[in-house]
């Protein structure tokens, strides 16, 4: 099993960290509309942080095995859910709906790894 084109990686974390930063300017216009927009411009940062760094690590480290990328993706999965659990007790914002964005970002990049086949 094999990486993705380097190319991707750079892309994944270009664009994760414009929508980001799209997402953090506008998002105070646009709370109130809806429920679900407020959902996604709450939730999306979360999402958007954990991809992108994620997309880091095959671009920095180009000679890592899929096993060791799958461990650190789990690695830092794990450390932005604890972050999210640990805003429930510091008395910052707490939203379930950040920690699965967490989990969808850490799932997906596990996905795009465990489904990579060569076309036929």
């Amino acid at each position: 099993m094999s990486f993705r084109d380097k190319s991707f990686y750079i892309a994944s974390f270009i664009t994760c960290g414009f929508f980001a930063i799209i997402v953090k300017v506008t998002r105070t216009e646009g709370f109130g509309i809806n429920v679900f927009l407020d959902t996604i411009l709450g939730s999306s940062p979360s999402f958007f942080y954990l991809f992108g760094i994620l997309s880091l690590i095959p671009i920095i480290q180009p000679k890592i095995n899929i096993k060791t990328f799958n461990k650190s993706i789990l690695m830092f999965t794990a450390g932005a859910l604890i972050y999210e659990a640990e805003q429930y007790w510091t008395s910052m914002f707490f939203d379930l709906g950040d920690i699965l964005a967490t989990l969808l970002a850490g799932m997906l990049m596990l996905s795009l790894h465990q489904n990579k086949r060569k076309a036929i």
